[in-house]
């Protein structure tokens, strides 16, 4: 009697009807049903488990594909971003904000979203396992590798996974990827500060040279004009003649060489002068050449590929810088500290958590066992094959291995009757032939010079 009672109990709790939700869990459920590529009608059926179950598996192909609208979003939103005309300051970089173009962004982001959106759907909805919790490795007798299976579909999740992650990652690590760019523009900055010299120091040199040279012809020529200048005012003085002042032909005559030599000194001046001048003009085009090329190095702003670049630096690179003894005043040779080390740990924990997102579907759906859902789709499938006349057959060969294999009934139905409706086509013309062949003769019987003719 206790036994009866709790059969009627069990039956009781068990609802073989159709599952109900109010309206908005229902338009969720069923949305995520769909997502996921189950089946809506036999999920009806089927217990709240498997309500769940399908449901988590569409809300993790939903999930990804949110995660790829935000990463080409943010990829966009670098691509096509503009300082913010208000002058608002971005609290990360401390420099002027940068504004998106949404009407590129949104859609692009959208359509890449859709995208894979379909490729999860697709890639969750073929995963088919073995029924059990276990990844068939090595095939068994009547089971196929597992892992063989499932490698194209990890191999795509991976690739997804790897692309959703690279430009979230950029929004995560932006901080310090803008620390890491403006390291690496100063390092770019003098860089190109040496290279302008390098490219210039030939021209330097070759102006240089001309300056020296000049400049001692200049003190050769001064040598020239001081000595006519004191020969000259030694014949005014009388000094070579020790008559006392002196103002004759001799004296004019050095007069004119000590103003002449002037001539000459005066005009080496002004083209040491001028040498001088250009000189000056060089070095001073070099600075304004370096500092140009400063501050456009400087004030350059990363795009997308440059944030990506930064994040593999930041992933392989370290921060060292001399290490500086503070009681002493001065740097110590041969020494460093390092201010940071790699970032590849923290980097590669966010890139193989957005791959486990992407994976786990597929994981989790060879690692399943087989539940009612399951049963009730296999034996959905089996009756809409056999109300279209396909039947299963199960084939056991020489090794004790079983095959399946699908017979067509519709098929072989259609092709009897044809083949029937054939013959019978066929007997009916060879009869109608023999029947005519036999009028035809009776005819000839009777008048056989109607058949006759003589040319």
């Amino acid at each position: 009697m206790s036994e009866n009672n709790n059969s009627i109990g069990m039956n009781e709790l068990v609802n073989y009807e159709k599952k109900s939700y109010s309206a908005f869990m229902k338009f969720i459920m069923e949305t995520l049903w769909k997502c996921g590529g189950s089946d809506k009608k036999i999920l009806e059926y089927a217990p709240y488990s498997d309500h769940i179950k399908h449901a988590g598996i569409g809300g993790v192909v939903v999930a990804t594909t949110v995660m790829a609208i935000l990463a080409m979003g943010f990829a966009m939103h670098t691509i096509f971003a503009s300082p913010d005309p208000s002058g608002a300051i971005d609290p990360i970089t401390g420099e002027v904000a940068l504004k998106g173009n949404w009407w590129i962004t949104a859609p692009v982001a959208l359509i890449w979203g859709l995208i894979i959106f379909n490729l999860d759907r697709f890639i969750v909805s073929t995963v088919k396992g073995d029924g059990t919790e276990n990844i068939t490795i090595i095939p068994k007798k009547g089971k196929s590798s597992e892992l063989l299976a499932m490698a194209p579909r990890l191999f795509m999740a991976i690739i997804i996974g790897l692309t959703i992650s690279a430009p979230l990652e950029t929004y995560i690590f932006k901080r310090e990827i803008y620390r890491e760019w403006k390291l690496s523009m100063k390092q770019l900055a003098l860089s190109e500060e040496y290279r302008i010299e390098q490219e210039n120091i030939n021209l330097n040199k070759r102006t240089h040279a001309q300056f020296e040279e000049k400049d001692k012809q200049v003190k050769l020529q001064q040598e020239k004009y001081d000595k006519a200048n004191q020969e000259y005012q030694d014949e005014l003085s009388g000094k070579n003649t020790g008559n006392g002042w002196g103002d004759g032909p001799v004296a004019k005559k050095k007069e004119r060489i000590k103003d002449l030599e002037l001539q000459e000194l005066n005009r080496l001046r002004e083209e040491l002068a001028t040498i001088e001048k250009e000189k000056e003009k060089f070095k001073a085009e070099v600075e304004t050449q370096k500092e140009k090329s400063t501050k456009e190095v400087l004030a350059s702003k990363p795009g997308f590929l440059d944030q990506i670049m930064m994040l593999e630096r930041l992933a392989h690179t370290g921060k060292k810088v001399a290490k500086f003894d503070p009681v002493t005043n001065e740097v110590i040779k041969g020494k460093e500290d390092e201010i940071y080390g790699k970032a590849s740990a923290p980097i590669w924990l966010v890139r193989i958590l957005f791959m486990i997102i992407e994976v786990a579907p597929v994981i989790f759906k060879f690692m399943l066992n087989k539940s009612s859902y399951d049963w009730m789709q296999q034996n959905v499938e089996q009756i809409l094959e056999a109300k279209q006349g396909i039947s299963l057959h199960e084939v056991i060969d020489e090794k004790n291995n079983m095959h399946v294999y699908r017979e067509n009934y519709n098929a072989s139905r259609i092709a009897e009757v044809t083949k029937q409706q054939n013959d019978l086509e066929k007997e009916n013309a060879i009869h109608a032939m023999r029947l005519y062949a036999a009028k035809e003769k009776e005819e000839i019987d009777k008048d056989p010079d109607k058949f006759i003719k003589n040319d």
